[in-house]
């Protein structure tokens, strides 16, 4: 008859029953409070660790974004997105587009390595009042008045003239105009007095 730890050594070969428990940590992204209508650069991170606390390499984690309510899409455009762990047992996406709907929601997290599973929840917020982030995407411009105007203005027709002188002046472009030259008068030269005194008669 066979042993008992023959016995148990054969049941944990064919289950995950002698396996350690996974467990996962929320690193990043929990209680974040992001922009509606809006790309968010936000990364959500969870490490995946066994029983005695080691991140547990090449584990599956997906993430799952709710179908209704406050929600969003990944870069993918789909609600879910499956990413392995490191070598630290450590996962994460970023780049999720929020729906226009402000409130609360739920981005769920389960991992699995090796018939072992673990769940997790990140929580989320929607703010209506929350900006973009990542920066603005409008194209910069000049204010009506600003003095960034006034010295575009400054230099547009100054570099206006700078074109006419050189237009004028260059070589191939014809001569510059020129006004009539006054002519230059020259006064006559009046000499020392000469007087001839002759013989008297």
């Amino acid at each position: 008859m066979p042993s008992r730890r023959l016995i148990l050594g054969f049941l944990c070969s064919l289950a995950p029953l002698c396996a350690e428990p996974l467990s996962i940590a929320v690193s990043e992204g929990q209680h974040a409070v992001v922009a509606r209508s809006a790309f968010s650069p936000r990364r959500f991170t969870v490490q995946v660790k066994d029983d005695s606390g080691q991140g547990v390499a090449s584990a599956t984690v997906r993430f799952r974004l709710p179908e209704q309510g406050p929600s969003g899409t990944f870069s993918s455009g789909l609600r879910t997105e499956s990413v392995l762990t490191d070598a630290q047992g450590r996962a994460g996406v970023y780049g999720i587009t929020w729906n226009g709907i402000p409130g609360s929601l739920i981005l769920m997290v389960s991992a699995t390595a090796g018939g072992r599973k673990a769940d997790a929840a990140i929580a989320v917020e929607i703010s209506a009042a929350a900006k973009a982030e990542g920066g603005s995407t409008k194209a910069f411009g000049v204010k009506k008045g600003s003095a960034a105007k006034k010295w575009l203005i400054l230099a547009a027709v100054g570099g206006g003239a700078l074109a006419g002188v050189a237009f004028a002046g260059g070589s191939g472009g014809g001569a510059a105009a020129v006004g009539p030259v006054p002519p230059i008068v020259t006064p006559p030269a009046i000499g020392a007095p000469s007087i001839t005194v002759g013989r008297p008669q």
